[in-house]
């Protein structure tokens, strides 16, 4: 049974940087298995060791009682940053660079910080990349995470070395400590914010969001603000904390049975919609059923069609009987489009107003101009939330949003694009938290409109009569699979923060992602056969449809661009769009065959099913694979892990073979904020921001 944690609850740091250090760990295992080049020229150990010394020994003294996160990227950035690159035979390793630190903080001077607690941190940054073959983006992405998760607050230096000594001794060549330093030279990391601070009370918190289109939680997502807005407003089942864990929110506990066909779930008692009655069961059962009703139009319908029948046996007891037994009932609990709405409330009331007993409450909303949410005063969290109001500006241009944050017009952007990171570098009032995540960016190729005919579904209406589309074509999909150099995508697009993906959704970090799964990389030849067996021998024109948010824009002109390098033919011409209008007017529209998209953090059964699933809402890319269906049954209704495992690789291996989507990038989490806004973190888990944890302070 799992309790939900009590108000004071704080981030358990060992188990945040033992889950970096095993990151990097994976991202190792599900490397190219091709051999390894030869060794890269070595970096001379005692110029290290001199250049490390001199960056901590010069760091500022840190104002508060514990070394910011700023400082410490500082150091790491440093002490490779100015390393100069000889002709040498040797490697220096990990254990080597680890005891050049260990010498160097012991003799830093720096007030409030203790040589021991610097030490743990800048350690836990370079020993996370200690496997053979690590990449200069793996070592970047270990050190954005280990100083972002820094900024929760103080860990002991025996938490911290007891998390480095699970990491296994490697090398690091100075051509990977180079791919460091010529990222960081060429985009300055904007200082990070510190987090040691005690919470304060009152103010207000503003946001640049892009649109806002539906009110109704349940039809969430096409829009920017609206998960944001359900957050704020209503409640959740369940949600994920900062360190990953599920956690019951509106209900206080569950029970499930050993073959996982029956969960019942304990109401917590005390919270109450905004008007003033009280959240009982009843409601959850009414939010459920309405989501998974045979005519909603909400996208996880189908992600809890297993659910059979729900039940309230009292007001404080929630029975669901799964017809299919799932091992994934938790997780699916945690979606965005599940929060929770009083029993009996018209779909036209919920469209037109807000009816939740979240931490604030509606105050006005104007779609064009701007949403303002005041403090719920009732809200059932003992000391929650901090901030007495937010408010969110419609900013469709990202150029507004960012200059609206630089002068303090606003005090939040949620994922700003990488590109503006450079004009908000060396800031004093603006703040960057980013975390790895297993979002990923696409390109989508319409796969089929043939199941679709007489269809009755109304979303699916526009395609009666369309013949299928261009990339029905398998020989096509696998062209462009080859075509396109996935490392110079993620260097291009997202300035080496994120990591290639491997056309299909499950995460790197996933307990179902495939360890040997062969790893796709730009094969010109290949693409070139394919592109011929596809009719295709002299190349194609194409128009990618994209928009710029969340780098779709970027991604799709790095894919133009690692495409048309290859001579092979292949054109595409990017056409971008207003992102106010995009998902309804080319998104999963049969004018536009090809387009980018970009997915939230998902687990796999979650990902896999509201991505690929045949017929479902959001299944952009139109797949019908009755075989991918039936693994997805198969994995939620098998208790035995290893042979969930197995239904996961082989959907795995039949995504990247059929290619219906090319999944190039995995994303990386990151938002934007002005320094007197605190407990901002970059939090993986989908639409979750734990916004009732921030607080203002006076500028």
């Amino acid at each position: 049974m799992m309790k939900l944690p009590t108000s004071n609850f704080k981030l358990k740091h060992l188990a945040v940087f033992g889950a970096a250090i095993a990151m990097i760990a994976l991202l190792a295992c599900s490397s190219d298995p091709t051999p390894a080049p030869a060794p890269a020229p070595a970096i001379d150990e005692q110029q290290l060791r001199n250049i490390v010394a001199d960056a901590v020994s010069q760091a500022q003294p840190a104002p508060q009682p514990q070394v910011s996160a700023a400082e410490i990227q500082s150091m790491v950035q440093a002490a490779v940053g100015s390393v100069q690159m000889p002709d040498l035979p040797e490697q220096v390793s990990a254990s080597e660079i680890q005891s050049m630190v260990q010498a160097a903080v012991e003799g830093a001077d720096t007030e409030g910080a203790s040589p021991e607690q610097i030490r743990a941190m800048v350690e836990s940054a370079v020993m996370a990349a200690t496997a053979d073959a690590v990449t200069g983006a793996d070592v970047q992405s270990a050190i954005s995470m280990a100083v972002s998760e820094a900024q929760a607050g103080m860990m002991t230096a025996e938490d911290v070395q007891a998390a480095v000594s699970r990491a296994t001794e490697g090398q690091i060549t100075a051509e990977q400590v180079q791919a460091i330093v010529d990222r960081a030279v060429a985009m300055p990391e904007p200082a990070m914010g510190m987090m040691g601070d005690e919470p304060t009370e009152g103010g207000t918190i503003r946001l640049g969001m892009i649109a806002f289109n539906s009110l109704d939680p349940m039809l969430a997502g096409l829009a920017q603000a609206e998960a944001p807005y359900g957050e704020l407003t209503y409640d959740s089942i369940a949600m994920y904390w900062y360190d990953g864990e599920v956690t019951p929110w509106a209900v206080e506990s569950f029970d499930v049975t050993d073959d996982l066909s029956q969960y019942t779930f304990k109401v917590r008692e005390g919270i109450k919609f905004h008007s003033g009655k009280a959240l009982t069961s009843a409601d959850i059962k009414y939010t459920l059923d309405r989501v998974r009703a045979p005519d909603s139009a909400s996208p996880h319908r189908d992600n809890i069609a297993y659910i059979d029948t729900v039940t309230t046996p009292d007001d404080n007891t929630l029975v669901l009987e799964l017809g299919d037994p799932s091992a994934f009932l938790l997780g699916d609990m945690t979606d965005y489009h599940l929060r929770i709405v009083p029993d009996g409330t018209t779909s036209e009331q919920i469209t037109t107003g807000e009816y939740g007993s979240g931490p604030y409450t509606l105050a006005e909303h104007n779609p064009t101009e701007r949403t303002v949410m005041n403090k719920n005063p009732d809200y059932w969290r003992e000391g929650r939330p901090y901030a007495d109001q937010f408010v969110f500006f419609y900013m469709p241009q990202a150029v507004t949003r960012i200059e609206a944050l630089k002068t303090g017009a606003i005090d939040v952007v949620i994922s700003p694009p990488l590109s503006s990171l450079a004009s908000l570098a060396g800031n004093p009032d603006v703040r960057i938290v980013d975390a790895p995540s297993a979002g990923v960016g696409v390109i989508d190729m319409h796969t089929s409109y043939a199941h679709l005919q007489g269809s009755e579904a109304e979303n699916f209406a526009p395609f009666q009569g369309v013949e299928d589309p261009l990339f029905a074509n398998k020989d096509l999909r696998k062209a462009l699979q080859y075509a396109i150099d996935r490392d110079f995508v993620v260097e291009a697009a997202f300035f080496g923060r994120g990591s290639p993906a491997n056309d299909h959704p499950v995460g790197i970090n996933d307990q179902y992602y495939w360890d040997e799964q062969p790893i796709i990389k730009q094969d010109v030849e290949k693409a070139r056969q394919y592109l011929m067996d596809a009719g295709y021998p002299d190349g194609i024109d194409l128009t990618l449809n994209t928009s710029d948010f969340n780098q779709m824009q970027d991604v799709a002109l790095a894919v133009k661009e690692s495409v048309e390098a290859t001579g092979l033919g292949i054109n595409i011409d990017v056409v971008s769009h207003p992102e106010s209008t995009y998902w309804t007017a080319q998104w999963m529209n049969p004018c536009c065959p090809l387009v980018s998209s970009n997915w939230g953090s998902r687990p796999a059964n979650a990902s896999i099913n509201v991505q690929l699933r045949s017929g479902g809402t959001w299944n952009e890319s139109f797949y019908n694979n009755p075989r991918i269906d039936e693994l997805l049954d198969l994995a939620s209704s098998e208790s035995d892990f290893e042979t969930r495992k197995e239904y996961f690789r082989e959907m795995q291996e039949i995504l990247i073979e059929d290619v219906p989507v090319l999944y190039l990038t995995y994303n990386p989490v990151l938002h934007a904020h002005r320094a007197n806004i605190h407990n901002v973190q970059a939090h993986t888990a989908l639409a979750h921001w734990l916004f009732e944890e921030w607080w203002v302070t006076e500028n």
